[in-house]
């Protein structure tokens, strides 16, 4: 059994453009797989990046269809049956090189909003209930799958669900110095221009519901 891949190549300097080839379908293969047999077997100079693969890492996110996955838990087989070509494009951030991209602007942006726990000083004992919200929101990998298939983040003033889900879970936590503060950065970010499209929770592969948490956040303001 084939599978029939497209990957989206882009070099330095260059206009991308699409190149196709057939990859021979094992049992227990990942998308993942596919794109290292294309890489080892059949053109050495494809980029994908990738590190754990076991969808912990996040680093392998790329459109398969025209949706972000972690490849490395998708199964090859499905899409053989199919019979038709499977397209890999990077997703929606800037592009290092074919399917690797940059993520260095959503990183510094996670940096100027100090989007970690400013912790009190004394030690609260957290409630089991409040302790399961705070770590369900707290699930994100950095993937970046609901950051770049959300259409609002055209609007360059809008911060997007990856940084909404972030400030909610700072904004919950009973240990957070700053709660205040997440609030008033949620709303400094957009919080209302939200389309509620659920695009990113249906993105997100940790099921952290951003568009959920961003409506949570409005009931906070």
């Amino acid at each position: 059994m084939l599978l029939k891949v497209r990957i989206k190549r882009q070099k330095p300097g260059q206009e991308p453009a699409f190149e196709s080839y057939e990859v021979p379908v094992s049992e227990g293969m990942t998308l993942l797989d596919a794109l290292n047999f294309v890489r080892d077997e059949i053109d050495p100079t494809l980029s994908v990046r990738q590190f754990c693969k076991a969808g912990i890492c996040g680093t392998c996110a790329v459109n398969v269809n025209g949706f972000p996955k972690l490849v490395c838990k998708e199964q090859a087989t499905p899409y053989a049956l199919l019979k038709t070509e499977v397209v890999f494009e990077p997703i929606n951030l800037p592009t290092i090189k074919d399917l690797v991209v940059d993520p260095s602007q959503q990183i510094e942006k996670l940096k100027s909003m100090s989007l970690w726990l400013k912790e009190l000083e004394q030690n609260l004992p957290i409630p089991p209930e409040k302790s399961k919200e705070v770590e369900e929101s707290a699930d994100c990998i950095l993937c970046f799958a609901c950051q770049s298939y959300c259409p609002q983040t055209l609007d360059k003033s809008y911060i997007g669900p990856l940084f909404f889900a972030k400030l909610f879970r700072f904004a919950i936590d009973p240990r957070e110095e700053h709660q205040e503060h997440r609030l008033n950065q949620s709303l400094l970010g957009g919080l209302y221009s939200c389309l509620s499209c659920n695009k990113c929770n249906n993105a997100c592969p940790k099921e952290v519901r951003p568009a959920t948490l961003i409506r949570n956040l409005m009931q906070f303001n």
